[in-house]
């Protein structure tokens, strides 16, 4: 047996031990749940919170989850509550999940964009998709998904210990990794002092959360343990144990609402993204010179406009809570985000302003980005209003609506073979406006950017603003001699080297010596000694 057939075999069987009955369903929930039963089509048990009391629980349409997460899905606990948790819901008619490799290679070397655009709506709106209450509160299916610090616990401790339940991603909020290999990109600075007028909040913070086919694949092979990265390498193996083919891995990013950029009016302002720049340069969300407003008092349709020069906020640019993918955070995620010169309570507000989402249908993965937009109708560019037109609007709730969308499933066009191909055609631009347009191509962090030879001449990529995910993440991989630690054992910034947008083969020679990590650099962001 191959060792991807026998981590596809393992990640399969990864719920089985948990069977207490034969009428008691597999699942994650067993390991942090007693007093389980199942009584007509309803599965009842007492489940253990975070804070280590338990609470009772049920998950009621029993069978119709069953059936729901027959691929490598699951039932867990998250925080004391019974939830379903498929690899992805499909509420739009028509989409499929996971889409045949084939067909998708036919989209995208037949130049079926209209193909591309419907399945990575598709996604959007699957991941969206309410799935159940956690203490009352409706969560979508994307929050419900495994966060690092789960899988490593269960990576570390074994599947069938004594368990934690399972955290959503939002208790996990960080800094991303990648700005701190650019040191002009300022992410964090301290909360406005009190009594000043707060400016535009340029603060985001992510998280990173793996789907239940992509998080049993991490878990089974404990793909987060350096060790296991070592051990390939020593075997030979060039590539890590390929995800399955109905992975899906985000990061969601968020904005968090503050007492202290708060105003007298009850506004909240951050940057509004105006497009990419012309010519191509750095563009951090300090440089935007635009705002948003936020009134966190109110509820309502809210505006179509964001305000270029932040003139200051009227009817067309001001929007609600209601508007936006939101979370009111708790006391435990509040005492995790807080810092001495940050201070954030229990009832702040965080807003979705973007998320990347990737999906292994393809060997290189399909990609598409989202971020909120004040004109989801006709969002500036990376988006555009083509690509908008193609939401699937009846299954999209109104705040879901409200995001505009990029998509990367080659990285030229015409697409090149996964191998062997040339760096000829024209750019495929697909980047997060919050996350990727500061990239200033340093080349402490960047690869030197690779000529593309197109009809105009050739094109050197050289900024944020010109990358594209599918290459970024290509790039993803272990080099045995890096330095991914400090003396005291605290990380090391081990998500790079970044690239622009250019043709990379799979078999390219920068790889040479090092472990491929079938294009998740999230397994080196959470990468740990044992």
């Amino acid at each position: 047996m191959t060792l991807h057939a026998h981590a596809h075999w393992l990640a399969l069987a990864l719920l089985a031990p948990y069977c207490l009955a034969d009428t008691r369903p597999n699942g994650s929930y067993a390991q942090s749940c007693r007093a389980i039963a199942v009584k007509d089509d309803t599965l009842s048990a007492s489940c253990q919170k975070l804070n280590g009391s338990y609470q009772n629980t049920r998950l009621n349409q029993l069978s119709a989850c069953l059936n729901a997460i027959s691929r490598e899905g699951d039932i867990g606990n998250i925080d004391g509550n019974l939830l379903c948790l498929p690899d992805l819901p499909k509420p739009v008619p028509g989409f499929r999940f996971p889409e045949a490799e084939r067909t998708i290679n036919q989209w995208v070397y037949g130049g079926q964009r209209d193909a591309m655009l419907a399945h990575s709506w598709g996604l959007w709106a699957g991941l969206n998709q309410w799935v159940g209450e956690v203490d009352g509160s409706p969560v979508r299916a994307f929050q419900t998904w495994a966060s690092p610090s789960n899988m490593l616990y269960r990576m570390s401790r074994g599947l069938q210990a004594s368990a934690m339940p399972l955290k959503r991603p939002m208790l996990e909020l960080i800094s991303p990794n990648q700005f701190r290999a650019s040191p002009h990109l300022t992410v964090l600075k301290a909360d406005p002092v009190a009594g000043t007028a707060p400016g535009p909040d340029t603060r985001i913070f992510v998280s990173t959360a793996y789907n239940p086919p992509a998080a049993n694949h991490a878990i089974a092979n404990k793909l987060f343990l350096q060790s296991s990265l070592d051990t390939l390498l020593a075997q030979g193996y060039t590539e890590v144990p390929n995800f399955p083919v109905n992975a899906i891995t985000i990061k969601p990013v968020y904005k968090v609402i503050s007492a202290a950029y708060i105003n007298a009016q009850g506004l909240y302002t951050f940057p509004g993204w105006p497009g990419t720049p012309e010519p191509a340069k750095p563009f951090d969300e300090s440089s935007w010179n635009a705002c948003v407003y936020v009134d966190v008092r109110g509820r309502g349709t809210g505006g179509n406009r964001i305000d270029p020069g932040c003139q200051g906020p009227n009817a067309s640019n001001t929007f609600y809570l209601n508007n936006f993918i939101h979370h009111r955070i708790g006391a435990e995620e509040a005492a995790s985000l807080s810092r001495p010169n940050r201070k954030i309570s229990a009832g702040d507000y965080a807003i979705l302003v973007g998320m990347h989402v990737t999906t292994r249908e393809a060997k290189r993965w399909t990609w598409q980005t989202f971020w909120w937009s004040a004109n989801a109708d006709a969002p500036y560019a990376p988006s555009s209003a083509a690509t908008a037109s193609a939401r699937p609007l009846a299954y999209l709730d109104p705040a879901a609506r409200h995001y505009a969308m990029a998509l990367a499933y080659q990285m030229v066009a015409p697409a090149q073979p996964i191998v062997g191909g040339q760096n000829v055609g024209t750019s495929v631009i697909a980047y997060n406006p919050h996350l990727e347009a500061g990239f200033d191509g340093d080349p402490s962090s960047f690869i030197p950017p690779r000529p593309i030879k197109g009809p105009q001449g050739e094109v050197v990529n050289r900024y944020g603003v010109q990358t594209n995910c599918m290459t970024c993440h290509g790039l993803a991989a272990y080099q045995p001699k890096a330095q991914y630690f400090d003396q005291d054992g605290k990380k090391i910034n081990r998500e790079k080297p970044y690239g622009t947008d250019f043709y990379m083969s799979l078999n390219d020679p920068i790889f040479d010596g090092k472990l491929k990590l079938d294009f998740a650099w999230s397994i080196l962001g959470n990468m740990v000694k044992e």
